[in-house]
């Protein structure tokens, strides 16, 4: 299976694809590998990924990318549809469904029904994983 991508911003920036982590007015901090060439980067540095992991990123100016894509991907999980939101250094996906209780128990999800559930699973766990984008004007 190739890789699932996760819901979030995206940005197209010199013909690749790049996650945008956090941004400012005029710029977007993008994952981006330490030795990647990126001419428009004006700061680069690293920013927590888990219990000791840590993802680079490059800083470019908005100016700078060809556009920008959101997406949201959604997966079924044992029978009930779920968001899936980010991926763990050991592969597992992160996840956050808004539903009954009584789902979220049955899926071994942490939270209430008013902040939403969450949990890690595998992606083999995963079925009829669905990705939706929408470009920004």
């Amino acid at each position: 299976m190739s890789e699932i991508p996760m819901t979030g911003a995206v940005a197209e920036y010199r013909g690749k694809r790049f996650e945008i982590l956090f941004g400012g007015d005029d710029w977007v901090a993008l994952r981006a590998d330490a030795g990647l060439d990126m001419p428009d980067a004006f700061a680069r540095g690293e920013s927590p990924n888990g219990p000791g992991n840590y993802e680079p990123w490059a800083k470019v100016p908005m100016s700078a990318l060809d556009g920008i894509v959101d997406v949201v991907v959604s997966g079924v999980l044992a029978g009930h549809t779920v968001s899936l939101q980010w991926r763990l250094p050991d592969g597992r996906i992160g996840v956050e469904f808004v539903g009954p209780p009584a789902v979220a128990r049955e899926l071994g999800l942490d939270g209430d029904q008013y902040m939403g559930w969450t949990g890690l699973f595998a992606p083999e766990e995963f079925s009829d994983i669905r990705v939706e984008e929408t470009r920004r004007a």
